[in-house]
């Protein structure tokens, strides 16, 4: 792998240098972000790893080889001679000079030029020379014809380099979800070491007050007894749980790579914050973006590619081979060449050569093993595909039970301070005994302790499921950059906010009031055309036409361009209405089946029609600039928003709307990917429609005759009759 100049943040080089030459600080204090951003630059697995990419795109570049031409020279010469004969002695000599070229197709093209001369009679010095120049093309017809085949080698090397950056991003992940899970872990023993020192601490603070009492009235022995035990019993918890830290010290700094043996301070509590994602936006993020998955899909992509190849190298071998030239002949060289450019002669030659194997058991049982591997590989899939389901599944009935335990743990821990405060008190004034307090301390350490676990199991259950939905390393702001994959750890800054443009009514075009548009020409902008995806911002392209359920955000007073442009009236009296869309992209099967049927379609602007759009709400504000540029950073993301205004004259910014519920509920699961959270509002809105008929008939009995051949494709034809002209 290239070598690649990282800028890590001030603040690490602050941490891991502290701005000392003399050696290593003795102590470090972490963030958990900083831990990741070392691991991601220095854990040495994921170097490791990151060569297999690199090695990857050599072996890519490598196969773009069969397309270079290769250069051809030789010479040579001899004598041959018959003892005893001087008539039958020969002496030659020749020196060829190509050039070859693979094609696309599987050919291939040779440039050549060849110079020589024969000698029959050794008795004089007549020399006859020949040169040749001329052109040699051969292609496979059968076996071995095509762009696929030919270029075989590089696309298995293009499918291999993205397996290996989805292996490399599979790996990232499980180095950053084992780099939090060990900083979590560290964080919480330290926090159980200062617990047991505190304990320890309270611990030789009763043995004092013991013996305190001894001196000044008789005091039972086993108080003194039991304060000791529960002294050295403490003292050797500190020792355990001083080695835990120092051996988890050794695990986090292999993660991050820190090589000093510097003692680390992580800083940041387990985190506690809920994932924003339903079990099913889970599933579907996790099956769209698992890299693990991904890797197989490639490879089954990959394994396809090979079976196409194999059945195809089972058919037999015809191949076109053809030569062409100019000759020239001559007593020298020059001579010969001089010749074969002002008075040649030519040569031509063109055949088929034809070759099968007799059973061809070979490559047929090649063919059939590339099959069999394909469907297992498909088989494998739907396995992943079904393990990941239940993956995230049970991510969730764990996260569930870590938040309950938690809550638990927090109310435990709480009872606990109440109980051993009380204990103390009873204590001191001579109710309650020394063991009574240690016992009451003991259980206090135990709650302490069982609310750090429960904090750390809580923020593992988390890490689990972004870990198993796909989502970790974007969490987290890890970007692997499969574009560059010599420089494929790179991390993603936050996003930046784009230009600030001032505010004008033609700097924002879809602001609009949720009930009444605000009109044209009254000093606000307008609204976008109806089924258009996104606004059209002023100074930019406009939106292509929608192809899927997106629509605009309020088009129930905007016109279309299908409403304007009105079909030719139908010549019959009578047509079929097939039905009511919102959209030119919802009725191609239905105008697929109306062709098929020998029918011509038609479509017409309809009436408005009330249907359900689901918004993607993202935020509101008061105050119209705002609104204004938190929805150009959405345009500068290329997210196709739109703000409303609403009845309380707020400006509300959506970023999308569509029209079915899991396109919509799809769609908010790649913003969240993206850090973007939305929620879903449904709206009732009025939109146009489009009329789809097809066909045009005499008389009424012909329609119905051609309904009932669409009736049969799933289709529901009405038949109408036609307006008159």
């Amino acid at each position: 792998m290239k070598k690649t100049v990282f800028i890590l943040p001030l603040i690490l080089l602050a941490l891991v240098d502290n701005g000392f030459c003399e050696g290593p600080p003795n102590e470090i204090r972490l963030p958990r972000q900083i831990a990741i951003a070392m691991a991601v630059y220095r854990n040495l697995d994921l170097k490791v790893e990151a060569y297999n990419s690199e090695m990857a795109r050599k072996e890519l570049e490598k196969s773009w080889g069969i397309y270079n031409p290769v250069l051809n020279a030789s010479g040579n010469g001899g004598v041959t001679a018959v003892p005893g004969d001087p008539f039958f002695s020969t002496r030659f000599a020749t020196t060829t000079l190509g050039l070859t070229q693979n094609l696309p197709l599987g050919g291939s093209i040779a440039l050549s030029t060849q110079t020589g001369f024969f000698s029959f009679n050794p008795g004089t010095s007549v020399q006859d020379w020949q040169s040749t120049a001329g052109l040699t093309y051969t292609q496979p017809l059968l076996r071995s014809f095509g762009l696929e085949n030919t270029r075989q080698n590089i696309t298995i090397s293009e499918y291999a380099l993205q397996e290996s950056l989805e292996r490399f991003r599979s790996s990232t992940t499980e180095t950053v979800a084992n780099v939090i899970t060990s900083y979590n872990h560290l964080y919480v023993l330290r926090r159980i070491l200062e617990t047991r020192m505190a304990s320890l601490k309270s611990a030789q603070l009763l043995l004092d007050a013991v013996g305190k009492k001894t001196q000044q009235a008789p005091v039972q022995g086993m108080d003194v007894a039991n304060a000791e035990f529960a002294t050295a019993q403490r003292r050797k918890d500190v020792v355990e749980a001083s080695r835990n830290v120092r051996d988890q010290e050794v695990s986090l700094r292999y993660l991050i790579g820190l090589e000093s043996k510097t003692e680390i301070i992580p800083i940041d509590p387990p985190a506690t914050e809920e994932p924003p994602l339903t079990e099913e936006q889970a599933v579907l993020a996790a099956l769209a973006i698992r890299p693990d998955l991904k890797q197989m899909q490639i490879g089954l992509k990959s394994s396809q590619l090979q079976e196409r190849i194999a059945r195809h190298q089972s058919l037999p071998d015809l191949s076109l081979n053809a030569t062409g030239g100019f000759t020239g002949n001559g007593t020298s060289m020059s001579s010969s060449y001089n010749n074969l450019w002002n008075s040649p002669g030519n040569y031509w030659t063109a055949g088929l050569q034809f070759s099968v194997p007799l059973g061809n058991t070979a490559l047929r049982n090649e063919y059939l093993k590339s099959k069999i591997k394909t469907e297992q590989l498909e088989d494998q899939i739907k396995a992943l595909q079904w393990k990941i389901r239940i993956d995230v599944e049970s991510d969730f009935r764990a996260l569930i039970s870590a938040r309950l335990q938690l809550q638990l743990a927090d109310k435990s821990r709480g009872l606990s301070e109440q109980r051993l405060d009380a204990y103390r008190k009873n204590n001191a004034v001579g109710t309650a005994s020394v063991q009574d307090v240690i016992n009451a301390e003991n259980d206090k350490n135990v709650a302490d302790n069982a609310h750090l676990e429960a904090l750390e199991n809580f923020a593992g259950a988390v890490i689990k499921l972004w870990r198993d939905t796909g989502q970790l390393l974007d969490r987290n702001r890890v970007n692997v950059d499969a574009s560059v994959p010599e420089t494929i750890t790179q991390r993603k800054q936050p996003d930046a906010p784009g230009p600030r443009l001032p505010l004008t009514d033609s700097s924002i075009t879809t602001i609009a009031q949720e009930k009444d548009p605000i009109p044209a020409g009254a000093g606000a902008p307008q609204l976008p055309e109806a089924r258009r995806e996104a606004p059209v911002v002023a100074g930019s392209k406009q939106a292509p036409a929608s192809t899927s359920s997106s629509i605009a955000p309020h088009a129930g007073t905007a016109s279309t361009t299908e409403g304007s442009r009105k079909p030719p009236a139908a010549s019959g009296a009578f047509t079929l209405k097939i039905g009511e869309y919102f959209a030119k992209s919802e009725m191609v099967e239905a105008i697929k089946t109306i062709k098929g049927a020998g029918l011509r379609e038609a479509v017409k602007p309809g009436p408005l029609k009330t249907t359900t759009s689901f918004r993607l709400y993202l935020t509101e504000f008061t105050d119209r600039e705002k609104a204004a540029r938190e929805l150009e950073r959405l345009q500068n993301n290329k997210i196709k928003g739109f703000v409303l205004k609403s009845k309380e004259q707020r400006y509300v910014v959506y970023a999308g709307a569509h029209l079915d519920r899991k396109s919509a509920v799809q769609e908010q699961t790649r913003l969240a990917l993206r850090g973007i959270h939305t929620s879903l509002k449904p709206a009732q809105v009025s939109l146009p429609t489009l009329v789809l008929t097809a066909g045009s008939f005499a008389s009424r009995e012909e329609a119905m005759a051609s309904a009932v051949i669409l009736e049969k494709q799933n289709l529901k034809p009405v038949v109408t009759e036609n307006a008159p002209q």
